[in-house]
């Protein structure tokens, strides 16, 4: 077993030498992608969700990740996040999830990592059902200077908060 530097604990001791340098490789990209976002003047929140997020990846899962943004056209358009964890990633799909545009990328490792954009509006209260879902489903939240996800998550928790 190991502890993450997100103190994320991962059982190593009944893994395949494959699941363990894909999850060592998606520990890499998150954190990557979390010291690119903290450097963005625009970011507002970054969470890690899914499979990562809750501890229960497969060796077929991709690492998701949500940025909310003040410049949601800036990261729909360019793939400055995934070249900062990778020298070639590739985009392979880029779709409109009602107000979360996905941006899934291949990077050399073959990892896909999926960035979903919003913007702030994504985490006001009252929470979309399918956002409220996504959240209480697993979510680590990664960057916060607004705390956005931080009352996101409280109403998750306990809706009488806000």
């Amino acid at each position: 077993m190991w502890l993450s530097t997100q103190n994320t604990i991962c059982q190593t001791d009944r893994m395949t030498a494959r699941l363990k340098g894909r999850r060592l490789r998606a520990e890499a990209a998150i954190n990557g992608i979390t010291a690119w976002a903290q450097l963005q003047t625009d970011a507002r929140g970054l969470a890690l969700i899914g499979s990562y997020a809750y501890g229960r990846p497969r060796m077929a899962s991709d690492v998701d990740i949500v940025l909310v943004t003040a410049n949601r056209e800036r990261h729909i358009s360019g793939m400055e996040w995934a070249g900062s964890i990778d020298r070639r990633p590739r985009l392979i799909r880029c779709q409109e999830w009602g107000p979360l545009t996905e941006r899934r990328a291949r990077l050399s490792s073959g990892l896909v990592v999926e960035l979903g954009v919003v913007t702030g509006e994504w985490l006001s209260a009252p929470l979309d059902p399918g956002t409220a879902k996504v959240l209480r489903d697993g979510c680590r939240v990664l960057h916060d200077p607004e705390n956005l996800f931080g009352r996101a998550l409280r109403e998750v928790r306990d809706p009488r908060t806000t």
